[in-house]
This record gives structure tokens, C-alpha cells and sequence, in this order.
């Protein structure tokens, strides 16, 4: 079954977009067989998912507001989900051909086997959602910002150097990011510099690597900003610590240098709650930093005034530039 290293290992380097052709239905036949440590018979399989998939209240309590969205969202919700058998061995088999799961026999009670790598599809969807349904509320932008703002006491700098170690850039929080600066560099391992009209509205520039360096010249930015920062960022091919030398050499001398990492956390005396720590744990395995680590990899990349401070499940760590 599951070996959770190879899940972390896995998981620092892909995410739910490496199965983005898989339906909602087909992940959820993966987590339901990843509940059985053994073979379970193809129809008691088929039978647990179509209840769990056609399953429907009689009435909704909730009343929506009587517009032309709310109307069309209502006529989407209320439309029967059906789960047939021949749409249920067609994803059988799609999930068969992806080493997702394996069959016992051909007739009669055909038993269906998890692999290593069936719960990976959920987990990696668990990841996204909490990754990025955080990171793009309003309520982690806006308080994020005004803490980082109270921090440096200022609110206008001239260049700032925004660094994505995502898997992708969040217009909403480049929209944050101008509203203190009058230039905003971006370096991502995206595509997004394959796209510059979607998002250029005069502030944006883009950078690049060139031969393992960042494209721009020393002491160009007055702060550089990594808002997702990762123990293995996967970068073009760069290590975090080398990702931090090229952010030293392109910040000004007394310029802000802000990583934001996820605070690690206890366990609790509840089963219930653990059991969800444990799956959150799992999705930002390579976000998680304790105070020491973070404080001791700014420190050996030689920052000065470094300030390291938990806000709201974030762990911030701002120092200024000596060089």
C-alpha cells in the first residue's frame, strides 16, 4: 500500500494538473477504494460510489436569490448525477492504465485492487485546495499585507522583485503587491511570461534566469518578496539557498528581503482533529517551517535585522540586506 515518503517526495514535485483529465467522478472511485487495505469486489465498489454520487436531499433549505446566475446555478445543481455501470468500468479502466488500481479476473466478481499510488490523486487535490484557496482569499491578502506593511513602516517602494516557487501567480496578490510599488518584476517557473498582455497594466515586468542567475543587475530592487517559499522549490534547477545568494545580489543594501512560509503546529488530544492536521501536514510538507529553520537560513545567507513572526498560521521572515 501507500508509503507516505513517496507520497512527500511525489508530491514536491507535481500536483493535481498532472491529472487534470480525470473527472470528478474518477477521484472519487479512487478515494473510496483507497479505504481498503484488500481486493474489494467491483460491484460493491460501484454500489458505494453511485450512492455517494446520486445521493440527494429532498428538499435544500437554502433559497438562492432570484437572478439569472443564481436561476442557472440552481438548474445545474438540481440535475440528476447519474452513475452508470458502463461509465463506471470505463473509468475502471482509464484508472487501470495510469497504475492507479489493478483487477483480479475478468467475469463473474471481478476483485479491484489499490496500488501504491491511489490515494495520490486525492491527496494532491487536497493540496491544491488548501494551497491556493488560502493563499487567493481576501482575508489572508488583506491581512497579510497590512502586517508586512506595519512591519517596514513604509508603503511605497520603487522596484520590487516578486518571486512564484508555485505553481502559479496569483493575479489577485500581484494586485496587492502594486498598491505599495511603482514597479513590479516577476520570476516564475510558469509560463506566465508567455502571456505578458494578461496581466501588464504598466506596473509588470518580467524577469528571467540567465545561466543560473537572475537577469538583473546587483542592488536593483528595494525588496524582493517570495511569498510561497518552498524547501524544494524546483526552480530551474536552482536550490532554495542558491535562489536566496541571487536574491541578496540583486537587493539593495538596507532593501527588504521577505519570505513567508506555513507555521508548523502541535497535535491536539482530539482523534478527529489529527486526523485533519495530519492530511493539512501532508499538503504543505514542503511549505513547513519552524522558527529555527527559517531563522538559520536567512542568518547563514548572511541578512541582517532579521525579524521571524507567526501571523495567522503564516510564519514571515523579514530582514534587510547587508551588501
Amino acid at each position: 500500500m501507500e508509503n507516505k515518503d513517496d507520497y512527500y517526495q511525489y508530491a514536491l514535485y507535481h500536483t493535481i494538473s498532472d491529472f487534470a483529465d480525470l473527472s470528478i467522478a474518477e477521484i472519487i472511485i479512487l478515494q473510496f477504494l483507497a479505504r481498503y487495505s484488500e481486493p474489494v469486489v467491483r460491484h460493491v465498489l460501484f454500489t458505494e460510489v453511485k450512492q455517494f454520487i446520486e445521493f440527494r436531499e429532498r428538499k435544500s433549505p437554502v433559497e438562492l436569490e432570484d437572478n439569472p446566475q443564481s436561476l442557472k446555478f440552481q438548474e445545474f445543481i438540481t440535475v440528476p448525477k447519474k452513475l452508470s455501470t458502463g461509465k463506471f468500468y470505463y473509468s475502471l479502466d482509464k484508472l487501470e492504465k495510469r497504475g492507479l488500481l489493478t483487477y483480479n479476473g475478468t467475469t463473474g466478481k471481478v476483485a479491484v485492487n489499490p496500488t501504491n499510488y491511489t490515494n495520490f490523486i486525492p491527496k494532491l487535490l487536497l493540496k491544491f485546495l488548501i494551497n491556493n484557496n488560502v493563499m487567493e482569499s481576501t482575508e489572508y491578502r488583506e491581512n497579510f499585507f497590512k502586517k508586512f506593511l506595519d512591519k517596514v513602516g513604509t508603503q511605497n517602494f520603487n522596484r520590487v522583485l516578486s518571486i512564484w516557487l508555485s505553481e502559479f501567480v496569483p493575479l489577485s496578490i500581484l494586485n496587492q503587491i502594486s498598491s505599495f510599488s511603482n514597479e513590479i518584476y516577476i520570476l516564475s517557473k510558469n509560463e506566465i511570461n508567455q502571456s505578458k498582455s494578461a496581466i501588464n497594466k504598466g506596473k509588470y515586468r518580467y524577469s528571467e534566469i540567465v545561466g543560473g542567475l537572475f537577469r538583473e543587475r546587483e542592488n536593483f530592487f528595494d525588496a524582493t518578496f517570495i511569498p510561497v517559499y518552498k524547501k524544494t522549490p524546483k526552480f530551474y534547477e536552482m536550490t532554495r539557498n542558491e535562489i536566496l545568494k541571487e536574491v541578496v545580489r540583486v537587493t539593495k543594501p538596507k532593501g527588504y528581503i521577505i519570505l513567508v512560509a506555513v507555521a508548523d503546529f502541535q497535535m491536539t488530544d482530539n482523534i478527529f482533529i489529527n486526523e485533519l492536521i495530519k492530511l493539512y501536514k501532508a499538503a504543505l510538507i514542503n511549505r513547513i517551517y519552524t522558527y529555527d529553520e527559517l531563522y538559520l537560513e536567512m542568518n547563514k545567507n548572511g541578512l541582517n535585522n532579521i525579524d521571524i513572526f507567526e501571523h495567522q498560521g503564516l510564519l514571515i521572515g523579514i530582514a534587510s540586506n547587508p551588501h
